[in-house]
């Protein structure tokens, strides 16, 4: 019996990555005595050799970065967390929220849904806005003062 030496040319079954099953392929490039590169009859894609009893390499998800504008935005929450907790803290007794009721800049407010506020301007006749721990809000109010 005869040992078949394979050599550039000879056909051997690879993985084909672009097929993405087994099928014949020619050889293309040798390194010493090993396989280095392939050409699969059925698509002509050229590719690294790899043997049809390896296990397929399965990919791992990489993990997702956060996005600069995301860093950015969390810096800026936390900075405003920061501000929000210097000016309601030293309250003690904060006003309760109405529409009706007037507010002045520097007002530390209790709203039923967001809690405690800051009220930073006016920015109309019956518009204040009103500082929050989680964003800043518009908030209908009775004549500025």
């Amino acid at each position: 019996m005869t040992e078949h030496q394979i050599e550039a040319g000879s056909s051997v079954e690879s993985q084909c990555k672009k097929c993405k099953t087994v099928t014949d392929h020619y050889v293309v490039v040798m390194v010493g005595e090993k396989i280095s590169k392939v050409e699969c009859k059925v698509c002509k894609a050229r590719h690294a050799f790899v043997s049809p009893k390896a296990e397929p390499k399965v990919k791992k998800p990489a993990a997702p970065r956060p996005k600069k504008a995301a860093l950015a935005s969390t810096r800026q929450a936390q900075a405003l967390a920061e501000q929000w907790e210097k000016m309601v803290s030293p309250c003690a007794k904060p006003l309760q929220y109405s529409m009706e009721r007037t507010f002045g800049v520097g007002d530390v407010i209790e709203h039923p849904s967001f809690g405690l506020g800051y009220v930073l301007k006016a920015t109309k006749p019956c518009t204040v806005e009103i500082q929050f721990k989680d964003a800043i809000r518009n908030m209908r109010c009775g004549i500025f003062k």
